[in-house]
């Protein structure tokens, strides 16, 4: 397994991970190389294709029915406590970053539509989606636009009618819905860092409905099949490539008013349930599980290596500063699995257990930061230990390395996010 859990964990659990992590080493990890070695110029056209090893694995992912597992039984689906859902996310962001984070946003259209209970939702979307074993169902999260990064987290809390405003985006969101009918039309574009946006058939979109009452903004589901829907090519990335990034374009895109489920009554903090900022816990709570993955696979690599690697006569993890390098990082990995997985508990019993809606903002902010962090330090520890071998396609560790980078950027960078858990800190603490 690569590591011996301190805290007793059950049968179930044992279980889960075991078989997890056996997946994420056959199958997820394989997949994650073949795709991060694709040429540059021949990646966006082969990552999409239907035989591709990124279909390969999402197939494998829903036939298992593991996209079940998080979703809360009340919505039909496994109903996973918080710490098997971290187990679940650990593993696999062990056998890819990337593959754990598109498996994240898959779950958002469910997220957004089965709260509803609305039964029209549940026949066309909800049930084919969880009983869906071929990826015919595949879900993205619909928030950064051209003109919004991270920034979005410092102004996404606009207020209701004539109240006044705590925090003003100082750019309006550049895709707006207006009521037509019993229809909702839809015109804008999300930015290119969508995470599995060009492969997926639904998104979680996050749109404007009335500036002029400084609105906080509504959520939709919106088929990406649907008459007027863009979707951009797969772009060039750095690290994470298996996780396709795209933009989605809107053209008086026509849904059904029954898509719109979170109007501002649902997303405004005070008055609302699904705030803004209760979305965001559940993201950094699922980033950090992410990140401690991602830094145990380094840590792991790094220590195989070393055992094998002979420097001076013998091992170079016989040698001090190899030893103390190697122990530092296994405190670090350690520490993020306990944060993270403590955060992930927190989430879990306040959204999708007691349904009251206030789970920790700053908690889940700093578990994400931290995370993210540690993912980076022991990846460049692990990198700098493999020395000159670390920067060849010979060894994991390079993609490690890059996908750890890409990591404190992803969902809002580490700056950024520390600003937003400054703010409610402050507000709040």
């Amino acid at each position: 397994m690569g590591y011996a859990e301190i805290e007793e964990i059950s049968e179930d659990e044992t279980l889960l991970k075991e078989e997890v992590h056996r997946f994420a080493e056959e199958v997820i990890r394989p997949a994650s190389i073949e795709i991060d070695r694709m040429p540059l110029n021949e990646y966006p056209e082969k990552v999409v294709k239907k035989d591709s090893p990124y279909w390969r694995v999402l197939k494998e992912w829903k036939k298992l029915g593991y996209h079940r597992g998080p979703v809360p039984e009340m919505f039909g689906g496994e109903g996973l406590p918080a710490r098997m859902v971290h187990i679940l996310v650990e593993e696999v962001a062990w056998g890819s970053s990337g593959f754990s984070i598109a498996f994240g946003v898959d779950l958002f259209p469910i997220l957004f539509t089965a709260p509803t209970f609305d039964e029209y939702l549940n026949e066309t979307f909800v049930k084919p989606w969880l009983e869906d074993d071929r990826a015919k169902y595949h879900g993205c999260w619909g928030v950064t636009e051209p003109e919004h990064g991270s920034d979005w987290l410092l102004g996404c809390d606009f207020v209701l009618e004539d109240d006044r405003p705590e925090r003003e985006r100082i750019t309006p969101g550049q895709v707006t819905a207006k009521k037509d009918g019993d229809e909702w039309i839809i015109n804008g574009a999300k930015s290119s860092w969508i995470s599995s946006a060009p492969v997926a058939t639904h998104v979680a979109l996050h749109v404007n409905l009335d500036l002029a009452k400084r609105s906080v903004g509504g959520g939709c589901v919106v088929p990406l099949d649907s008459p007027g829907v863009t979707k951009g090519k797969p772009i060039a990335k750095y690290g994470q490539k298996d996780c396709p990034q795209g933009e989605l374009a809107f053209e008086d895109v026509r849904i059904p008013g029954v898509y719109m489920t979170l109007e501002p009554e649902a997303l405004h903090p005070s008055t609302g349930l699904m705030s803004m900022d209760q979305i965001l816990c559940v993201t950094s709570s699922w980033m950090a599980a992410s990140s401690t993955g991602l830094a145990r696979a380094a840590f792991e690599e790094a220590l195989k290596y070393s055992k094998e690697r002979i420097q001076g006569g013998r091992p170079i993890c016989e040698h001090q500063l190899v030893r103390k390098k190697l122990f530092e990082m296994f405190v670090k990995v350690e520490t993020a699995r306990a944060y993270s997985r403590r955060i992930m508990e927190h989430v879990w019993r306040e959204l999708f257990e007691k349904f009251t809606f206030k789970a920790s903002y700053r908690h889940a902010l700093a578990a994400q930061v931290y995370c993210k962090r540690i993912a980076y330090e022991v990846a460049d520890d692990a990198l700098q230990i493999f020395g000159g071998y670390g920067i060849t396609d010979d060894f994991l560790i390079q993609k490690l390395y890059r996908d750890a980078r890409v990591k404190l950027i992803e969902d809002g960078t580490v700056e950024v996010l520390s600003l937003e858990g400054a703010g409610d800190l402050i507000r709040n603490y």
